[in-house]
């Protein structure tokens, strides 16, 4: 028994020394824990500040009390002007606010209408503009916002056909008329009279305790919610056309790192040795296995594109050579990234490690796993620090909205400017002469 128990302690020993091991059991996956529990805590909790435009056209209370309800609600961060082509701040009108959602400024835009109630209106009349890119945010939202509206106009209604009853009938009489309202709509409606001017959340929102012609029928007309799809109405697979460029990239840079990773290999069974001994600098070793992972990613993302269009119906035709720039730029940068892990890695398992965790924690933060409205705001401030990010809003924009050139410039400078500087940082490192 002591045999064994020494030699459990020699791999103790090994494994404690061992810092990728170390890393690939315990910190990698509590940083991933970390990740994963402040989104899905944050979404869980509803306080996630899911963007949504905002245009209110009526004087009427009404729509004023939902204006501050919105304002004031947890769950929004509401965004009521843009900035013009000159930088200037301005207030939406109905073209501005739909042209935000389309551009993809907004998953969403609630337009309060003018005539949203007026005399003769049965109920209030909105209008939802929106753009399902990611159809989990999409459908918080518009719970969310359904939520939030109908917690706060039946109550206007009620209440203010109560007062008004009271202003032109007197105290006494009044409130007969609002009792004989309250057994009326009780007999028809199946409704508990206390509940018709106060009633309860559940039967407002329409439980699922309630039957199709019970409790909450008689709020059915009160909201009058028009929704219009701006975005992705032609697409014949929205899911696969989302989700295609989230997992390509993350099997781009589990590429990528291997090849740049192989660098090491190459090292120790004495071909870099070998090269070096003909006319060939350490330069031209780096620049060629630049080149060569970066083609290689090109050919592996436009590969699994075509596949997404053989396979689930993606449209990569109509926008095709967009979408070569993306995946050029993507490329470049992921191929950069993984020449950096290499320049600081000492062997050949440790740079394998190390991409394991930052792999992982880019493809979570940066919209491939699920969409980054989703996460507290200051990790959505940290997404746009990653690779993943400007990919997956490159591919968004050029398969999901059919963006022209100019409109995924900033993609595709935000690639090429991680691919410029990580590039140099790791030539930078690679002078030093620990590699090869």
């Amino acid at each position: 028994m002591k045999t064994i128990v020494r030699l459990i302690a020699k791999d103790y020993r090994l494994f404690w020394s061992d810092r990728v091991a170390v890393v690939l059991t315990f910190i990698i996956p509590i940083a991933l824990i970390l990740i994963w529990g402040n989104v899905f805590t944050n979404a869980g909790r509803g306080t996630s500040r899911l963007r949504l435009a905002l245009l209110n056209e009526s004087p009427s209370p009404v729509a004023k009390k939902l204006e501050r309800a919105l304002d004031s609600s947890v769950a929004f961060r509401i965004v009521k002007s843009f900035k013009d082509e000159n930088g200037a701040e301005k207030k939406f009108d109905t073209a501005s606010i739909q042209e935000y959602v389309r551009k993809g400024s907004s998953s969403a835009a609630l337009v309060i209408p003018r005539d949203a109630l007026t005399d003769t209106s049965r109920g209030v009349k909105l209008q939802f503009y929106y753009d399902p890119k990611n159809e989990i945010e999409m459908q918080m939202i518009d719970g969310m916002l359904q939520q939030t509206v109908m917690q706060n106009i039946p109550a206007v209604f009620l209440q203010s056909m109560q007062r008004r009853a009271l202003q032109f009938l007197g105290g006494d009489s009044g409130s007969s008329f609002n009792n004989e309202i309250a057994q009326t709509v009780s007999k028809y409606f199946n409704i508990p009279p206390q509940y018709v001017f106060n009633p309860p959340i559940d039967s407002i929102m329409g439980s699922e305790n309630n039957s199709a012609e019970g409790e909450g029928n008689i709020f059915n007309s009160i909201l009058q919610l028009e929704k219009i799809q701006l975005v992705g109405k032609e697409i014949v697979n929205p899911w696969a056309t989302r989700s295609v460029g989230g997992w390509a990239m993350m099997f781009l840079l589990f590429t990528l790192t291997a090849a740049s990773a192989s660098l090491f290999d190459e090292k120790k069974s004495g071909v870099v040795l070998r090269l070096l001994a003909s006319p060939i600098s350490r330069l031209d070793i780096l620049w060629s296995k630049y080149l060569f992972n970066m083609s290689l990613g090109f050919l592996q993302l436009t590969v699994l594109f075509f596949a997404g269009a053989v396979l689930f119906d993606i449209d990569i035709y109509s926008n095709f050579f967009n979408l070569l720039l993306i995946i050029t730029a993507a490329a470049m940068a992921c191929t950069a990234f993984g020449m950096l892990l290499a320049a600081f890695s000492r062997t050949s398992a440790q740079a394998n490690g190390y991409g394991t965790f930052f792999i992982l924690a880019m493809s979570s933060v940066g919209g491939a796993w699920f969409p980054t409205a989703l996460m507290p705001e200051f990790i959505q401030q940290i997404s746009k620090g990653t690779i993943v990010y400007w990919s997956m809003e490159g591919f968004q924009q050029v398969l999901w909205r059919n963006a022209n050139f100019f409109e995924i410039l900033p993609n595709i400078g935000m690639l090429l400017f991680f691919a410029v500087l990580i590039t140099s940082v790791s030539l930078w490192q690679f002078k030093k002469g620990h590699v090869f």
